[in-house]
């Protein structure tokens, strides 16, 4: 894509200009009461200033100071995209969640549109630090418009896009440039207001709350957890030791802390389970004594694609590094007696990239992070382990991808790739993955058993990309043509230089454990297949099979 459309129609971009003074102007005037209110509601619900804001990238990717009216308390961090703060919820407040639901925090920008930084339509300006965006919208021409209010994206599927459908998007407003699709635009937006549906400003892939929900009852149970949970507990209830054991989950709202809890609970009050906020510092006067066991998920999700800002780096190491060492201390000076904390595999480093053989971590394989959040992720883990007394086990989890009903990340792009295309590559790499229920299992038999260590969990049998996106399809009830004669154009893309040969070597690259390595002590965790777990995430049941 190029602006030759934009070049091309300089007249309207001038009347376009003309028409956003005007009605952002006018807009101002006759809102000015609804503007006042919100800033005095505001004002009444939290400390903190009235209009947030925040650097995002305009046209010729000059930065620009964006507003909004401020929904969140002001201790959250300020340029990170809201998806991927951990319980992102828990961080907005009673107003916000209202401004946010009719997309009233948005109002502020039409000062932005008066002073020439935006226009009424455009693309939605990307954050100064989401570079994958800006260098995906560079493609398309899209960097050479005035970012907007509303645009092409936000009516198609709106932030919860991944980057390269959302800069694709933004390139198909840029090669149609002119009237009639600002029209479109405008109501397109006019009716996804009207309906309420969400935004996650600033976010890419993120599943939308109903698609993600499907399948579930009640909060974050992922589909045919509880139906294999209680399978679990009606084999194993003569088994179980005689006394209620306590369990604390620290990070509550996170996507395992929640599967975890609810599979626990179908245990016939076997467990008693609670879940800590760790936002902010009201944690720390929380007492951890009397619990068996503090189930740590709380941490920064992986985002690093390249250049990490020092902002973005000092957050994963507070977190993912300090945070997970400071809770595993008070979990210990308060007496709790055993401490699980979620590390990663992300610690060993990235896959071997596609073609280039295989990369299976064994018991001899020592920790080498290659991103500043794997390093994060290696150090925390460290420091947890290094206040394991005899009174006090900790155990340390190293899973692989984790998949299930409502995850995020590299599953979710699967999903999408499965249920659009009729033909996909066939190329043979491996790679370890974990089923949620399974995992939910593997740490239900940690605390069973009091045990100590570190753990590798993974389904029973590896996989590979081709594999996984027919499995997905043929759950859905779709068919997909896995075709060698496509390889070729894997290997090519593999061996380009910069981010396309790296996403390429990313999907089609071989991480895997030594299956000698993921047994756990006191019984068998895998209550799924890899053919099981993937109907079941799909289908939101068991397969029977």
């Amino acid at each position: 894509m190029n602006t030759k459309a934009i070049q091309t129609n300089t007249r309207y971009t001038k009347c376009k200009r003309i028409a956003d003074i005007a009605l952002s102007g006018t807009a101002i005037f006759f809102l000015s009461p609804l503007l006042a209110g919100i800033s005095i509601a505001i004002r009444l619900d939290s400390r903190g200033p009235v209009i947030f804001r925040q650097r995002r990238v305009g046209i010729h990717k000059k930065h620009f100071e964006i507003y909004k009216f401020r929904t969140m308390y002001s201790d959250t961090p300020k340029d990170m995209p809201t998806h991927l703060l951990q319980n992102p919820d828990a961080m907005v407040t009673k107003t916000g969640a209202f401004l946010r639901r009719y997309s009233l925090d948005e109002l502020p920008q039409l000062f932005n549109i008066l002073r020439g930084d935006m226009s009424l339509v455009g693309p939605r300006p990307a954050l100064w630090n989401q570079y994958d965006l800006i260098e995906e919208r560079e493609k398309y021409g899209a960097n050479d418009v005035l970012p907007g209010l509303t645009g092409w994206a936000q009516i198609n599927g709106r932030d919860e896009l991944e980057i390269p459908v959302k800069a694709a998007l933004d390139g198909e407003y840029v090669s149609h440039y002119g009237p009639w699709m600002d029209i479109r635009c405008v109501a397109g937006t006019v009716l996804a207001v009207a309906g309420h549906k969400g935004v996650v400003e600033g976010g890419t892939g993120t599943l939308n709350k109903k698609k993600a929900g499907r399948g579930r009852k009640g909060a974050g149970a992922p589909a045919g957890g509880k139906a294999a949970a209680r399978q679990v507990y009606e084999k194993e209830k003569e088994h179980l030791s005689k006394e209620k054991i306590r369990v604390l989950i620290t990070g509550a709202g996170s996507y395992i802390g929640m599967a975890v809890r609810d599979w626990l609970l179908e245990f016939g009050g076997h467990y008693e389970v609670t879940e800590l906020d760790m936002h902010g510092e009201q944690w720390k006067e929380y007492d951890f004594s009397g619990y068996d066991c503090v189930f740590h998920v709380a941490g920064i999700a992986h985002t690093d694609t390249g250049k990490v800002s020092k902002e973005q780096k000092q957050l994963y190491y507070a977190v993912n590094r300090d945070l997970a060492a400071e809770t595993a201390k008070k979990a210990r000076e308060d007496g709790a007696a055993q401490f699980i904390h979620m590390s990663s595999m992300i610690i060993y480093g990235d896959s071997a990239p596609a073609y280039q053989g295989r990369k299976r971590i064994t018991a001899k394989s020592r920790p080498q992070p290659s991103s500043v959040y794997g390093n994060s992720k290696w150090q925390g883990d460290r420091m947890v382990r290094r206040l394991e007394t005899p009174d006090f086990r900790v155990c340390v989890l190293r899973p692989p991808m984790i998949y299930g009903n409502g995850s995020k990340g590299n599953y979710q792009m699967l999903e999408k790739i499965a249920a659009a295309v009729p033909v996909f590559p066939l190329v043979k790499n491996e790679r370890s993955v974990l089923h949620i229920d399974n995992l939910c299992e593997f740490v239900r038999l940690l605390i069973e058993n009091r045990q100590a260590g570190i753990f590798f969990p993974q389904n029973d049998c590896y996989t590979d990309t081709s594999s996984l996106v027919a499995g997905i399809a043929k759950a859905k009830g779709r068919r997909i043509r896995l075709l060698k004669t496509l390889g070729p154009l894997v290997r090519l893309a593999s061996a380009m230089p910069g981010k396309t040969g790296k996403l390429a070597g990313k999907a089609f690259g071989s991480f895997s454990y030594d299956q000698a390595m993921s047994g756990c002590p006191g019984g068998d965790y895998r209550v799924h297949s890899l053919e099981q777990s993937i109907y079941v995430t799909e289908n939101g049941s068991h397969s029977g099979a």
